[in-house]
């Protein structure tokens, strides 16, 4: 089972839901949206987390363009774009968490 965290704003829990996934043997990754991108930003507090998470992070490409973010994103993070929020959400994840 493959989940997908969709993420719009900050958040300090990331690291405990990612290991409760894995322990149930679930894939996960993160989907950064509207101020969730924040979360990749180097001044944001709790961009190491994502670093040390070890999965795959998405963010939307349009929200991290309107916040100023494109240079200053810590993890390798798959900028995406409308339809391929949409093709993750229903065709390569199995369940969506929003936080």
């Amino acid at each position: 089972m493959k989940a997908l965290i969709w993420l719009s704003s900050d958040c300090s829990s990331l690291e405990e839901i990612i290991q409760a996934l894995k322990s149930k043997g679930q894939e996960a990754a993160i989907l950064l949206v509207q101020d969730g991108v924040f979360m990749a930003d180097k001044g944001c507090p709790h961009s190491d987390e994502l670093k040390t998470l070890k999965v795959k992070v998405y963010a939307s490409k349009k929200h991290v363009e309107e916040r100023g973010l494109g240079d200053r994103l810590v993890v390798d993070v798959d900028l995406v774009d409308y339809s391929r929020i949409v093709d993750l959400m229903m065709d390569e994840y199995d369940k969506v968490i929003s936080l």
